[in-house]
């Protein structure tokens, strides 16, 4: 990583390191460069671009031969050097390099191109560094804990004993990857009184595949159902597998490696958000949830009746989910995933969708038998469009029914002008879109069955065809000079080898001082909005406050403003954004001071807002010394004199704030500009 100039900050890149390290503990080949990068698909921070982070690890996946020759540089036929990594001309290979008047000296010893036959990802010696074995055989225990505040943590290995828990403490969390409750604790201040963990309970982890469908426990991990996923899919009939297909095609969008080894699907499935990647697919598939209660009981709910409202299932506060039951597919029955974000990997859809067809043969023509169509994005839940299945049940499957469906869909799949995201009519638009591939798709499957003589003309072929995206491939091409010291020669970054490793020392290595305390910010909720009273007495009760500044504690000056000379540092009366800063709480921990600072209680008094340029008109509400005027003539004079050739008038408001509406503007403005004869 450090020889192939990719080092980053000492956060970031023992991360990746660490990424491709476990990737080539776990690989019993030499990995593609698919799975390269997949494995650094969830390690964001790129601060050196992408292209030298790929470079320093592509070589274990052994793709060009011409990368392991015994020599750092080959020569063509007329003595030209290439260099080994680019396949260029260049003169590393050279010992003297002229410039046309003098000739410049090469260090080749200690500048030589990295020879990439000195790596051997697949081959590993006793000094390895593999998984503590002991933490792998170490038996498992149960846990109970207990923190501050009355905080318990339980880790039962018992199903018995986890639903004894639950009948203790029905308002208990259950968790398995931490990867949505942590957000909730760490970022939206949520607390949690009892947290239950359920990754070691057998009955939980059960993935079992049946002679009518796959049983999956609740706590089986993501990763864990993409591995049994291609196992079924290489093993059974491929009229079997439809839904099996489309629920691993979706989960390679749904997030990175690093989070799917460890979220379970039912943490995926509880947390019930519209945009969830799977739900609109277990809807749609016909998925059954099996449920107990405390005292043991199974029932089983259809996954389209699980999901209740905004973030609401069909749960009581005495049941967990037990297990997910995906039926196989029937021949001629056909399920399809859709998403729709605004790139392709770890993110969140703007619309997704899941749909699900089963056609029957009636006297020389296929019929919809049954139909699932399910939208995630476009309401508080995941969205049946029921009108639209309806209205397909018991039709012909031809290409008269795609336009007759989707004027259905238009008023079944409705989007308030204020939905939440924005961004309406591309939405809507989608919604219409993903049916039209899903009618392609299966009209095209059904022409390879020869079921259907007429298929998709070759013009509509890529409406169907997934996307695949090609390795990352990137070059970067240069001739090593010395100027000087170091000028000119690739020389390692000084503090590489220390950020590669790990070893890099920041703040956060240094061992706290005695005494020492930490601040957390008071920030604004309102705006724009008057301070009418700051309460700090449930901030005083909070573990190791030490104290709470505001304004009135600065002193001297309380004007910071260098751009805007009366800025304030603690806003004392009025706050004008929300997330201004008001004060500053002070704690013996980082996590105690953040914790104090959102017991502050602030009263507020809502000012009106000015939330267009008509009303700031209005009000007279301008900055100071910012009047700008273009004068030519005496303007005046010419209007009062009726002397102009033309007069323009009118008025223009904008709504919309892209930048392809202020390129219109600008185009228009030129032209009125030239009608005037201004230019």
């Amino acid at each position: 990583m450090a020889r192939a100039h990719g080092s980053q900050c000492g956060f970031c890149t023992p991360g990746f390191v660490m990424s491709i390290y476990a990737l080539l503990r776990s690989c019993k080949m030499p990995p593609s460069e698919e799975q390269i990068e997949e494995s650094l698909a969830g390690n964001l921070c790129r601060c050196t671009g992408y292209r030298p982070i790929i470079d320093a690890f592509r070589v274990f996946a052994k793709h060009d031969d011409t990368l392991y020759t015994n020599s750092s540089s080959r020569s063509y036929s007329n003595g030209e050097t290439i260099c080994p990594s680019s396949g260029k001309p260049c003169s590393c290979g050279k010992d003297m390099v002229s410039n046309g008047e003098s000739s410049i000296e090469v260090c080749r010893k200690q500048h030589i191109p990295f020879s990439y036959n000195e790596i051997d990802g697949s081959s590993y010696s006793e000094k390895e560094l593999i998984f503590p074995p002991e933490l792998v055989l170490r038996k498992k225990m149960p846990l109970s804990m207990c923190g501050f505040g009355g905080i318990k943590w339980y880790h039962p290995l018992r199903l018995k004993h986890l639903l004894d828990l639950k009948s203790c403490y029905p308002e208990a969390k259950l968790v398995v990857g931490n990867s949505e409750v942590g957000i909730e604790t760490k970022f939206k201040n949520t607390q949690y009184q009892v947290l239950i963990s359920v990754t070691h309970v057998p009955e939980l982890n059960v993935l079992s595949v049946k002679e009518n469908g796959l049983e999956i426990g609740a706590s089986v991990r993501l990763a864990q159902l993409q591995q049994i996923l291609r196992n079924v899919i290489a093993e059974r009939d491929t009229d079997e597998t439809s839904s099996c297909r489309a629920i691993l095609e979706q989960l390679k969008w749904f997030a990175g490696k690093q989070i799917k080894n460890v979220a379970s699907i039912a943490g995926n499935i509880c947390t019930a958000s519209p945009i969830s990647d799977l739900n609109p697919l277990w809807m749609a598939s016909g998925a059954k949830f099996q449920i107990i209660d405390c005292k043991g009981n199974i029932r089983t709910d259809p996954a389209k009746d699980f999901f209740l409202g905004y973030r609401k299932v069909n749960l009581a506060h005495n049941e967990i989910l037990l297990s997910i039951f995906l039926p196989w597919t029937r021949p001629y029955e056909f399920v399809k995933e859709f998403k729709q974000a605004h790139r392709r990997e770890d993110d969140i859809a703007l619309v997704n969708a899941g749909m699900r067809a089963f056609l029957k043969e009636d006297n020389g023509n296929w019929i919809v038998s049954d139909v699932s169509v399910v939208y995630g994005g476009v309401a508080p839940v995941s969205l049946i469009a029921s009108k639209t299945e309806r209205f397909l049940m018991g039709k012909k499957w031809n290409k008269k029914l795609i336009q007759d469906t989707l004027q259905i869909l238009k008023e079944d799949v409705p989007l308030a002008e204020d939905a939440p995201g924005g961004m309406v009519e591309f939405r809507k638009s989608l919604t219409l879109s993903f049916f039209f591939k899903f009618f392609s798709w299966v009209t095209h499957k059904m022409n390879e069955k020869g079921s259907v003589m007429e298929g998709l003309h070759k013009t509509d072929l890529s409406a169907i065809q997934s996307y695949s995206r090609p390795p990352s491939v990137g070059s970067q091409f240069y001739e090593m000079a010395r100027h000087g010291t170091a000028v000119g020669l690739p020389i390692i970054h000084l503090s590489s080898k220390l950020q590669v490793t790990g070893g890099a020392e920041y703040t956060d290595d240094v061992a706290v001082p005695p005494h020492c305390l930490h601040a957390a910010l008071v920030l604004s909720k309102k705006a724009p909005a008057r301070i009418l009273s700051i309460d700090d007495s449930l901030s005083k009760t909070s573990p190791g406050f030490e104290g709470l500044f505001l304004s009135r504690d600065i002193p001297g000056s309380n004007k910071i403003g260098a751009v805007v000379h009366d800025e304030e540092l603690f806003a004392s009366e009025i706050v004008t954004c929300v997330g201004q800063v008001i004060g500053v709480v002070v704690a013996d921990t980082h996590e105690n001071a953040k914790i104090a600072a959102n017991k502050v209680l602030i009263e507020y008094e809502e000012l009106p807002a000015i939330l267009s340029i008509r009303e700031a008109v209005n009000s007279c509400s301008f900055f100071s010394n910012t009047e700008k005027c273009l004068v030519k003539g005496d303007v005046e004079w010419c209007f009062q004199s009726g002397a102009c050739d033309k007069i323009t008038e009118g008025m223009f408001k904008l709504e919309d704030k892209s930048i392809f509406t202020w390129s219109r503007i600008a185009v228009w403005f030129g032209q009125l500009m030239m009608e005037m004869k201004f230019i």
